[in-house]
């Protein structure tokens, strides 16, 4: 993908024709399934992410002495932040940008780590006497497996269809905007 997204960068209107050719799907792909495996992994991982969030929220507010019935005042604009920052590379890596895609595969990885990190904590509390909450452990058990099932959604063959869907859209994109810019230029 990084190769082609260096071609498409720097190609001109009939090299990237060439990229669109190499780019074409073997067989019918269905427009409407084009999407989900990326979308699927962004609910995921957005669920993933808010597990924790009580849990963590809570430990904030208790040890900063901050009145606990307000912890969705930390909640709320955290996991918006969070949504702003997935919803942003989701979008570009759907348009085919190499650097989104990457960046949004380090997102969640740091959302695994973050999940992997709370059911470690809910365990030794669990096995050290503390006695969590059952919901905290449930919630932890779940967000790791939104995370795997995040990671399962982009280990397709979908998706790698998706993907070549997503360049060869890219790349149809520029060679209109090359085209037009040159329509433009002919007639002035």
């Amino acid at each position: 993908m990084k190769l082609l997204d260096a071609r498409i960068r720097q190609a001109s209107e009939t090299e990237l024709e060439a990229v669109m050719q190499e780019l074409v799907f073997p067989g019918v792909l269905n427009p409407f399934k084009f999407g989900l495996p990326l979308a699927l992994s962004m609910l995921c991982a957005l669920c993933s992410f808010a597990m924790p969030q009580p849990a963590l929220w809570m430990g904030i507010f208790y040890l900063a002495g901050w009145p606990g019935n307000a912890v969705f005042a930390g909640i709320v604009p955290g996991v918006l932040l969070f949504c702003l920052v997935l919803f942003t590379l989701g979008s570009l890596a759907a348009r085919g940008y190499y650097l989104a895609l990457r960046g949004y595969l380090v997102l969640l990885r740091c959302v695994a780590a973050i999940s992997t990190g709370y059911l470690l904590f809910t365990l030794a509390q669990l096995f050290l006497g503390h006695a969590p909450h059952p919901l905290f452990v449930a919630m932890s058990v779940a967000g790791v497996a939104f995370s795997a099932l995040s990671f399962t959604s982009l280990n397709t063959p979908v998706f790698s269809q998706a993907v070549n869907g997503f360049l060869h859209n890219r790349a149809w994109r520029k060679a209109w905007v090359l085209r037009r810019q040159k329509t433009q230029k002919s007639r002035s």
